[in-house]
Order: C-alpha cells, then structure tokens, then sequence
C-alpha cells in the first residue's frame, strides 16, 4: 500500500462522494494510460492543481489519483495511470476501461500546491508523478514564469516520458521555464541528461536557499531529493513540497 504522509485533506474544503464517466482511456506508453473522467454537474467538483481524488473499489478500498489538468468548471478530470505488476486498479484501468464506465470518486483531498511566494521554482518529477506538476504548469505557468521555473523529469528511457511533447510545449508557452529530461538508463543514442533525476538538480544548482522545490513520484527519489537538497544546497526544508508514492495506509498514482 502507498501513501503520501505530506498530503492531508484541507478540514474547511468542501469534498463530495460521486460517480464519474469514463471520457477516454489513452495508452501513452507500453504501462501509461492517460483517463479523462466527467463528474456530473450535481456534484460541484472543484478542485485545485496538485490536489487528488480517490476512485473507491467495489469492496471499498481506495486508490487516489492526482489531477493533471488545469482546474475549470467543466467538471473534467484527468488522471495519470500506470500499470502496477499485480495493480487491482491500475491493470483494469490500463486494459478495460473504456467510455462510458463508471467509477465512484471522493475529493478533492491534498495541499500539494504551489505557494504564493515570489521564489523561483524546480518542479521535479518521477514517472506519473509528473501528473500533479503538469496540472500546477497548465494552471500556473505565467506565473512560475515570472517567478523562474525548471521542470526536471526523470524515467528509466525515453518512452517512459509519456507527455515529452506537452511538457515541451507547456514550458515554452510560457518562457522563463525550462524542461530537463533526465533519464536513468538511456540507449545509446540518448543526448540528454542522464542518472538520478535529483542528482541533476544538484548538479545545475550550488545553492538552492532563494528557491522552493515541488517533487512528486518514487519515495526513494523524494526522499534523496529533500535530503541532499536541504543539506548540501542549503533549501530550508520549509521550501521542499511533496507528493510520494511511500509505503503506508493508502495508494498514491499507483496501485498494489
């Protein structure tokens, strides 16, 4: 089981038990399925970028997922899945689902967000955890721009960036924020970064005191990250925001 232990429902925000149709089911990479969900008027979702929803399985266990859209008012939600060896929920949802179905959510739930400090930021990412930073890029990037901004992402090989294109664009769109593909077992002929995507990050920046730091995705990356980045480059761990995968009571973009 997976939790994020920095992420805990807001106790006056308002969240809302529904049913949500299946919109679409995308494959983006051989175990990525990109889910896009409408909940019904009625149920007034609203939500903010970084936050998750919990799909509620038939015997009552949960999975939460974050959003990577940009929220608005057209009740839209779009979730990141990757297909866990084993996942109850995620395999289903990469394999079966299909337009129309229904599943039950609950949300929004989380503080994963951005702050409304003037710092420049690093958004990192690790596999679907890229899902909550895109919908914090789509729903903030004038600002991130105005602010400076980097966007490293790191996986195992170039197809396990799944929205290479989007995170491209969305970074240009709005200048002054940068893309830093980083992969930990590239081929051959790989030209880009390589090893730990953290690593990176302590590589490109010798102090990272003036900055805060949004992570999400693998625990071991997250947990490497806030510890390096607050001993060895001076980020006062106040400024490290994070979204993990870690072993605990609840599952986090992933399933087991």
């Amino acid at each position: 089981m997976i939790d994020a232990p920095d992420i805990s429902a807001e106790p006056r925000q308002r969240t809302s038990q529904f049913g949500a149709r299946v919109v679409s089911n995308t494959r983006v990479a051989s175990d990525v399925a990109v889910l896009r969900l409408q909940a019904p008027a009625a149920a007034e979702f609203h939500f903010a970028a970084g936050q998750y929803v919990d799909v509620i399985l038939r015997d009552g266990s949960r999975r939460s997922y974050s959003m990577a859209n940009a929220p608005d008012d057209s009740g839209v939600i779009e979730w990141h899945v990757r297909a866990m060896p084993g996942g109850r929920f995620s395999c289903h949802a990469y394999e079966a689902l299909k337009a129309r179905d229904l599943l039950r959510i609950e949300g929004p739930f989380g503080n994963f967000r951005l702050s409304s400090s003037r710092l420049p930021v690093i958004l990192l990412a690790s596999g679907t955890g890229y899902a909550p930073i895109a919908a914090i890029l789509k729903s903030h990037g004038a600002e991130l721009a105005a602010r400076g901004g980097y966007l490293y992402w790191g996986a195992r090989r170039r197809e396990d960036i799944y929205a290479w294109e989007e995170a491209q664009a969305l970074c240009a769109r709005f200048g002054n924020v940068y893309f830093v593909p980083v992969l930990s077992d590239p081929a051959g002929d790989w030209l880009g970064r390589s090893g730990l995507v953290h690593e990176a990050v302590l590589q490109d920046f010798q102090d990272l005191s003036g900055h805060e730091v949004y992570a999400c995705g693998n625990p071991l990356m997250v947990d490497s990250a806030r510890a390096a980045f607050v001993r060895e480059r001076g980020l006062p761990a106040t400024a490290f925001f994070s979204d993990a995968f870690v072993t605990g009571l609840t599952v986090r973009q992933g399933d087991s």
